[in-house]
């Protein structure tokens, strides 16, 4: 019956679909050779391959007769086949567990989770390679290997990343021109078509909200489109918590944001909702991103400096903590096989991110020997880690069997001294009943007594806590050049200092080395921070970054498109006082933001300058469903929301997750995404199936992939029929039961746009008075590809 039940359904979906003009493939589909394809290769393919394959496998004298350095190689190879990544050789060895299998074969390093996932995502998507022509020299066409014995060369002084930021000239009268029109002469004329009204204020409201405009905020702008109506409207929405919603949950994914710790376990990280609500809170209110980066790496030790405690400044001393919870994001073992390893395996957890997150720089690979590639020796890696040795660990060490307790990972916001307080009196009391135990002689009272023994050992302070950092004390661990990563193996000692190929900021004698390499970071000197960051921005913008590789700045990384453009828009963030509302403001209100996505680009190189045509992302599908069905909740802050799991859910899910998944009251459970709980052994299935981030390692773009999962998750799902059913209510309750009407009107609601004549004929004709088939045709919308695509 279920099968019977899901072909009826898929049979009245493709009808629907035809009565929309519309073919299976546009669901969620896309031509594999289109502009998003070629930029996946470009950023996550091909770099894996320079960098991991064809220092063996390119060229005539290939190991295993395959070359990996044109897409004739893989096919005469016959190890790649398209669309069916289980099949493919290819993908068999790079996620083999077997040493005699896997590729990179030992020593060297497996492919992450992020790279295989990559390759899974290529495969299944058609292995689109447009690298055309095969290679007449059998030398190395990736990134140049370094030698062994590092040095910095005069290459390397010269390489792009590492230069000062270069404010572009301009000739009079251009100097006094804005900024975004600045913005267009740097990008040049693409001979672009300007997108329509109606595309430019949709396109506008999912890039800074994630939710879709009404039909009505659509008209009033297609009768005034002028650039000072549209100038409001962008104010109007980086105003609004709508924004730091959106943004934060960017951001969240950059640093690998989850509240549980990962692994069998996947115990609870306390209060790390705080620590998401923090980052909301700081794109919404534009915090300077200079500040941004001190708090979360040391604001503690900051707010310290500023003489800020809980009796002076008390909130932004109290937000300062918060935000040090950066540190204890990380996945957490309760029961590794080496403690010392483990530990060094967390702090190197943060290290990568730190890297990704504010340099764009791969710090992680310098870990077990000089970086291969990039500028960066094995020494730079343990003096940056040096900086961070003071931080008491996560977890506790532990010798023998058994799981490890986890460590000071909180701080109750208060004083010292009344927190010290409170514990005090309650073993005072402890001590009290202990006596009163002592001295009792009635077995019914002794009871009593050790119930409230237990019941104060338990007890938990009345103060509010956050998730953060703690010193070990007025002295950090000593730091040691790890040979081959081995703790265990250590060589000579180093002390904080910043990468040599990199300005350096003088520590001093200061203690407070957090604060010193927080400084470094977020320093107007440092060539990489404001690069990266508005990097990011415009990728959010464009759908691909002036640098295509967004975290990654490196030599395995790609070239900027446009340098002076990147140079120009860190100049604007630094000089704007850090703003991020600024680098908006004036990519916003650019000519380039407002063309067409329609294809209309002869060069690649080009790519970059016009916006592209985007599926929404997980969240943005989700919270524009409950917007458009009339459910999305006020839910704002707070500790996270447990959404309904289906049975089917909870059979397949680890016990030990389901047991620790409290199910949320339903009128809070239709709140905005990205106050969903991220638990990483049991993501939000509909989020996830949507292709959420990991969570494990920094995203800094997510994988965007079409399945057949995602259609029938939009056709079939509880939850999916539930939100059809409100939004037909929805229609019925604002135009009555003329179904010309109710289409208008639908359509209106999911399209922001009157339906054409053809539409209306082919729906009234399908649909006639049957009111099952118009809830059937809500859920076909919001599967549709104009719902759940950006143009």
């Amino acid at each position: 019956m279920r099968l019977e039940k899901t072909h009826c359904v898929l049979r009245l979906f493709m009808t629907v679909l035809c009565a929309l003009g519309c073919s299976d493939q546009t669901l969620l589909g896309q031509d594999p050779a289109d502009p998003k394809a070629i930029a996946f290769f470009e950023s996550k393919i091909r770099p894996l391959l320079e960098k991991h394959c064809l220092e063996c496998h390119q060229g005539k004298d290939s190991k295993a007769d395959l070359d990996l350095s044109h897409p004739k190689g893989w096919q005469a190879a016959g190890v790649i086949k398209p669309g069916d990544p289980k099949n493919s050789l290819l993908f068999t060895v790079v996620t083999s567990q077997d040493p005699d299998v896997r590729m990179p074969p030992p020593p060297k390093d497996p492919l992450s989770k992020a790279q295989q996932s990559s390759i899974l995502e290529w495969i299944s998507q058609g292995a689109y390679d447009p690298r055309s022509q095969v290679p007449e020299s059998t030398e190395s066409i990736g990134p140049k290997k370094r030698n062994r014995i590092f040095e910095i060369t005069d290459e390397d002084r010269a390489y792009w990343a590492f230069q000062p930021l270069n404010l572009p000239t301009w000739d009079s009268p251009l100097g006094e021109l804005s900024p975004s029109k600045k913005i267009d002469l740097l990008v040049g004329d693409l001979n672009l078509q300007t997108a329509s009204p109606r595309e430019r204020l949709r396109r506008l409201y999912l890039d800074l909200w994630g939710l879709p405009p009404t039909y009505e905020q659509v008209q009033a702008f297609e009768q005034d489109p002028a650039i000072e109506r549209w100038n409001e409207i962008v104010e109007e929405l980086l105003g609004s918590l709508h924004y730091g919603e959106r943004w934060g949950r960017y951001w969240l994914d950059w640093v690998r944001f989850a509240e549980t710790n990962g692994y069998e376990r996947d115990g609870l990280k306390p209060h790390a909702w705080k620590y998401r609500d923090y980052v909301i809170d700081a794109f919404a209110k534009d915090k300077p991103y200079d500040q941004f980066i001190i708090e979360q790496l040391a604001g503690d030790q900051w707010a310290e400096s500023q003489g800020y405690g809980p009796s002076n400044e008390p909130e932004l001393w109290r937000q300062a903590v918060i935000a040090t919870g950066f540190y204890r994001l990380h996945v957490w073992d309760d029961e590794p096989d080496d403690t010392l390893a483990a530990e060094f395996d967390d702090a190197d957890d943060v290290m990568v991110t730190i890297g990704s997150a504010f340099l764009g720089l791969t710090i992680g690979c310098a870990r077990c020997h000089d970086h291969k590639f990039d500028p960066i020796s094995q020494h730079d890696y343990y003096s940056l880690l040096s900086f961070m040795r003071g931080i008491d660990p996560y977890g506790l060490s532990k010798k023998g069997g058994g799981g490890r307790g986890t460590g000071k990972i909180q701080r109750y916001l208060v004083s010292d001294q009344e927190s010290a307080s409170w514990e005090a009196d309650r073993q005072t009391k402890i001590a009290q009943k202990q006596k009163e135990l002592e001295s009792s002689s009635d077995p019914a009272a002794r009871l009593a007594i050790e119930g409230d023994i237990k019941t104060l050992r338990d007890s938990v302070p009345p103060f509010e806590a956050a998730l953060s950092v703690w010193e070990i004390g007025p002295e950090p661990k000593a730091t040691f050049v790890l040979n081959r990563g081995d703790p265990n193996s250590p060589k000579e000692q180093v002390h904080p200092k910043t990468p040599e190929i990199l300005p350096e900021l003088p520590v001093g004698e200061s203690k407070s080395h957090r604060l010193k390499l927080a400084q470094w970071i977020a320093s107007e000197k440092n060539p990489m921070t404001a690069r990266v960051l508005v990097n990011r921005i415009w990728q959010r913008h464009f759908g691909i970054g002036i640098v295509p590789s967004i975290d990654d700045f490196g030599t395995t990384g790609q070239k900027p498109s446009n340098l002076k453009l990147l140079d120009f828009l860190a100049n604007e963030l630094i000089a704007s006082g850090w703003s991020i509302k600024h680098v908006h403001r004036i990519i916003l209100s650019s000519d380039s933001y407002s063309k067409s996505s329609r294809p209309a680009v002869s060069s690649e190189a080009s790519l970059y300058g016009q916006p592209q045509l985007r599926r929404l992302d997980a969240e943005s599908i989700r919270d524009s469903i409950l917007k458009i069905s009339g459910r999305l909740s006020n839910q704002r802050s707070g500790p996270s929301i447990y959404p309904s799991l289906t049975q089917e859910v909870k059979d397949a899910a680890n016990p030990v997750s389901v047991s620790m998944w409290h199910e949320s009251p339903k009128d809070q459970q239709d709140c905005r995404s990205v106050y969903l709980i991220v638990k990483r052994s049991l993501k939000v299935p509909f989020l996830e199936t949507l292709d959420f981030a990991n969570s494990t390692s920094p995203t800094p773009v997510r994988t965007v992939t079409t399945t057949a999962p995602q259609a029938l998750l939009l056709l079939n799902d509880p939850w999916m029929h539930e939100q059809a059913e409100h939004l037909s209510k929805r229609v019925f309750d604002r135009v009555g039961m003329d179904r010309s009407r109710q289409i208008e009107a639908l359509w209106q609601a999911v399209y922001q746009r009157m339906p054409t004549d053809r539409e209306m004929r082919s729906v009234l004709e399908y649909v006639g008075s049957n009111q099952d088939r118009f809830v059937s045709l809500c859920r076909a919308l919001l599967n549709s590809s104009e719902f759940i695509y950006m143009d």
